[in-house]
């Protein structure tokens, strides 16, 4: 038995701090959660005296593409659960999860879709690619196996059609398997009422919004001019086009994943400073590392400073439409999209946290959407909130984050299945 006393307590259920807690911790899970007198700490216990500090549930990063050397990374960084979309292929993003689960490797918790599906012909040749409906829903059975073995999710891409989307998500009903979403053929009100759970990094939000979204689907026949019309047509919306598809969106209860870490990475990916950040210390020194390859992206997209004055004038109305969807009743779940360029894993959720309470969020919301918000987006109900009966993934920080959200990475130290890690031991072994 464990007993953490004297914190502050972010339970993750969005309330208000609780102070003085008292956590009983027995076998990973959470025993007790209490007021310090409330309950009696049991003859025996590990008495851990945290006055002065606050616990906040581990942290979810509800967009990630694994990698294996990420993995203690996003644990140092208080990161104990991921939602991985779009690894290399199916098989090995399943022993990935496999592995982790069996605890043969250290790392977060992991729930996966298995390689993406994707349109003909697909963006990335790992994804599966699919140009009838039979297709599609051979697609979707590949990923249904269960346990370890199988999917826990699936992702669609940018070229799936209106047309393919139907007896995917058919099949995908039937066989009770969420469907996220990073959508480009297909615009988001459409996608939401046929019923996929979320819309990653906002997409198909502006072919929602704007009168005639044919130019938007054609450019996405090619992944970077989709992306690049898209990420530009943001500024193009106003402000009460904006509120009325937020509206109708939190209407069909699809959560929004909206990634702000990647548009705000992206406005900026010109800024060398950005490549000698602290939070880049975490990535390995090789070059072939996706996140070092900030060059090699800016030669295939051929982003000029036009493009990236675009992309920056974007951003205030993807701010904008994160609050006016938040208000709205929807649900905001807190991912990254990392590893990818610059986007450090772990180290990046951080600044998706800031960059939600600087669209509109409180501080206690951003920390929600990244603890319980990610949980129910999941479907997985032992993690993201700290209450009798959870498990014991914690993150205990020198300083509260109630009022500073920058407070979530002063991390004193993490409890992942009711075992503690400290982030420098961590730093010191991989750097063994």
């Amino acid at each position: 038995m464990i007993a953490l006393q004297g914190a502050t307590l972010i339970d993750g259920s969005g309330g208000p701090p609780v102070t003085d807690a008292l956590l009983l911790i027995k076998d990973g899970r959470l025993t007790a959660v209490a007021r310090v007198n409330e309950i009696k700490v049991p003859r025996g216990a590990v008495v851990i005296d945290l006055a002065g500090k606050t616990i906040i549930p581990g942290l979810i990063d509800a967009h990630a593409h694994v990698e294996r050397w990420a993995l203690p990374r996003y644990v140092a960084w208080g990161v104990t659960s991921v939602r991985d979309l779009g690894a290399l292929s199916n098989d090995s993003a399943f022993a990935l999860k496999a592995d982790l689960g069996a605890g043969a490797v250290f790392g977060p918790r992991m729930y996966t879709s298995g390689a993406m599906i994707d349109g003909v012909p697909a963006t990335y040749p790992n994804a599966t690619a699919v140009a009838t409906g039979p297709e599609a829903r051979r697609a979707v059975d590949q990923r249904a196996a269960p346990g370890a073995a199988g999917a826990d999710y699936l992702k669609i891409y940018t070229k799936i059609t209106p047309a393919l989307l139907r007896p995917l998500m058919d099949e995908a009903t039937t066989l009770r398997l969420r469907v996220a979403a990073h959508l480009g053929k297909t615009d988001a009100l459409t996608a939401a009422r046929a019923g996929v759970a979320s819309l990653e990094h906002m997409s198909g939000v502006v072919q929602a919004a704007v009168r005639n979204p044919a130019p938007y689907f054609r450019a996405h026949d090619l992944f970077l001019a989709g992306w690049t019309r898209e990420e530009t047509g943001w500024a193009a919306l106003d402000s009460a086009t904006l509120s009325r598809t937020a509206r109708a969106l939190a209407q069909t209860h699809v959560a929004i994943v909206p990634t702000l870490v990647v548009h705000e990475t992206l406005a900026h990916l010109a800024d060398t400073s950005l490549r000698s950040r602290a939070e880049m210390a975490d990535v390995p020194e090789d070059s072939g590392n996706v996140v070092r390859q900030v060059t090699s992206l800016l030669r295939r997209t051929n982003w000029r400073a036009a493009d990236f004055a675009a992309f920056q004038r974007a951003r205030p109305r993807q701010d904008l439409f994160v609050r006016e969807f938040k208000r709205a009743g929807g649900l905001v779940a807190a991912g990254t999209d990392a590893a990818n360029q610059l986007l450090v894993p772990g180290a990046a959720l951080h600044e998706e946290l800031l960059l939600l309470t600087e669209a509109g969020l409180s501080p206690l919301e951003a920390i929600t959407a990244a603890t319980r918000h990610g949980a129910q987006l999941l479907d997985a109900d032992s993690v993201g909130y700290l209450v009798p009966g959870k498990v014991a993934d914690l993150v205990v920080l020198n300083a509260s984050p109630a009022q500073n959200i920058n407070n979530t990475r002063d991390i004193a130290w993490v409890m992942i299945r009711g075992r503690i890690v400290r982030p420098d031991s961590l730093r010191t072994a991989w750097k063994n």
